[in-house]
């Protein structure tokens, strides 16, 4: 009993009922694919194994699919294979039937190595959404970039020449040095950057040119024409309702992922809104955005439509994963009303195996030897909580882990810091 209740991962609390991820040994593999496939290569629903125990417990559950967690994608079908990932399988049964018994007696069964409850993941997005004014000149030192966009004086984190009218205690140069890293490159639409969070507003008029465009699909079609195991996925994907259909609109959205890739790739210098950092010159040259959704509104995400996140974004192109989230720290203070997450790497790895595959396999399979990048890159916030450690996946020493500073050279009044941080910015 202790054995296989040592292959749960999360516990039932807060997760979806009827459905759990399956982690099943490399040699037992084999013969469920046989057996899935068998109905599916006909249009079917699997629903059972062909592995005697464990469909005896699906049958007892009331089954309604078995598939596997990460759609084949024949183009990179060897490379998820070699990463392990083929071996994740989704189970959907009755909503009515006992999630922790179902999770307890899978865990039983000798091929499965891993039952993972699929719960509802509280993500803490990484500072805020604030609305720029609308009165007021740009700054001539701010102007002489020669960007016309309307709103890029008040962006001081790009540059920051002091103005007090802008952030009290303004200083000069804290900033990410825009005007002089814009004279060596504005932007590469080489660079594939999924921004992996709410949706992203690919239609905003600021952003529009700047979009990642998968050339093969038809939005919101209902065939995979490229064959990536994706229906209609035009500017990316909506895992978080599991669908082609980006939304920025439901209750409870806050603009974050907008806010996010605008500040990435707002496209420069067409008269319109803000700059973004790599947004290019005007000339159709700005770095690429890809919109992995994983939020919608109100809702956490999931591991499963985390992990399809991630690798969709390795495998349709994109070099950058950039996630302005994270979990609270281990040094969290309940007083304060955070709960506390993962305090090592150690113990990260051991509650989130699924998260830190999907990044994992990003890592070592984004980008190509004759590409702009080998290898991918994955970004992710520090932290709110003013701890002294880095929340993860960010303090995964593998990743790119981002605090932030105020306009006077301090550290923000909210963010992480510590030793895993590897960059500060404002």
């Amino acid at each position: 009993e202790a054995k296989a209740a040592s292959k749960l991962v999360f516990s039932s609390e807060n997760a979806v009922r009827g459905e759990l991820l399956v982690c099943f040994g490399e040699e037992a593999v084999a013969g469920i694919e046989s057996s899935v496939m068998q109905v599916t290569r006909s249009g079917g629903v699997a629903t059972r194994s062909g592995i005697a125990d464990f469909d005896a417990v699906l049958g007892s559950i009331g089954v309604k699919a078995l598939q596997r967690l990460f759609p084949v994608d024949e183009r990179n079908e060897e490379r998820t294979r070699a990463a392990g990932l083929h071996r994740w399988y989704v189970v959907e049964f009755d909503a009515a039937a006992d999630l922790d018994k179902a999770a307890l007696d899978m865990a039983r069964i000798a091929e499965v190595s891993k039952v993972e409850f699929n719960q509802q993941l509280m993500h803490v997005h990484e500072g805020r959404v604030i609305p720029l004014a609308e009165t007021g000149a740009a700054p001539q030192t701010r102007a002489a970039v020669g960007f016309n966009d309307p709103h890029l004086g008040k962006q001081w984190h790009y540059i920051n020449d002091g103005d007090q009218t802008l952030v009290p205690n303004s200083k000069q140069g804290a900033d990410v040095n825009c005007a002089e890293a814009w004279k060596k490159c504005t932007g590469d639409p080489s660079i594939i950057v999924a921004v992996m969070d709410e949706g992203v507003m690919w239609a905003h008029p600021d952003l529009q040119a700047n979009m990642w465009i998968n050339e093969d699909e038809i939005y919101k079609s209902d065939k995979d024409n490229d064959g990536n195991g994706y229906k209609g996925d035009v500017y990316g994907y909506n895992f978080a309702q599991q669908t082609p259909t980006i939304d920025w609109s439901s209750e409870g959205d806050t603009g974050h992922g907008t806010h996010v890739a605008g500040t990435i790739a707002a496209v420069n210098n067409n008269g319109e809104g803000v700059c973004g950092i790599a947004g290019g010159s005007g000339n159709g040259d700005g770095v690429k955005i890809m919109s992995i959704q994983i939020f919608s509104g109100n809702y956490g995400t999931s591991p499963y439509s985390e992990a399809q996140g991630i690798k969709y974004a390795a495998d349709n192109g994109a070099v950058i994963l950039q996630c302005s989230w994270g979990y609270n720290s281990g040094d969290a203070n309940l007083v304060d009303g955070y709960t506390p997450g993962p305090a090592t790497q150690k113990e990260w790895e051991e509650t989130y195996p699924l998260e830190k595959d999907a990044i994992d396999y990003f890592l070592n399979n984004a980008g190509s030897p004759n590409g702009v990048i080998d290898g991918g890159i994955a970004v992710f916030a520090s932290g709110n909580e003013y701890a002294g450690i880095p929340g993860y996946p960010g303090g995964y020493t593998k990743c790119v882990t981002v605090a932030a500073v105020a306009a006077d050279f301090t550290p923000a009044s909210y963010t992480n810091y510590g030793e895993n941080v590897d960059i500060c910015a404002p």
